[in-house]
């Protein structure tokens, strides 16, 4: 691992999260994942996660309330790797 990169994972599937990435969010999605959000600033909390194991860090301050326990995926980056209760749904194909 690079020193900006990071890995989420969840239920045996890896998302990595690197210098490209502005968030845990920007990862989700590249990766093909629909996860739930509204601001994309750490305002409104809707990005909210459980974080079961590991650290994470915010690119900006959240004014979201966030109980311990929990993160912004939107405005955080992991450091190194962390562990959460689940990803996002995946993104339907439409054939």
């Amino acid at each position: 691992m690079s020193q900006q990169e990071g890995r989420v994972i969840a239920g045996g599937v890896e998302v990595v999260v690197d210098g490209h990435h502005k968030s845990i969010l920007e990862a989700y999605e590249q990766a093909g994942f629909t996860p739930e959000f509204h601001c994309r600033e750490g305002v409104c909390g809707a990005c909210r996660t459980t974080l079961v194991k590991g650290e994470v860090e915010y690119t900006q301050s959240p004014l979201a309330n966030i109980p311990k326990g929990q993160i912004l995926s939107c405005c955080s980056k992991p450091k190194g790797t962390i562990e959460v209760a689940e990803l996002p749904p995946i993104k339907q194909k439409i054939a």
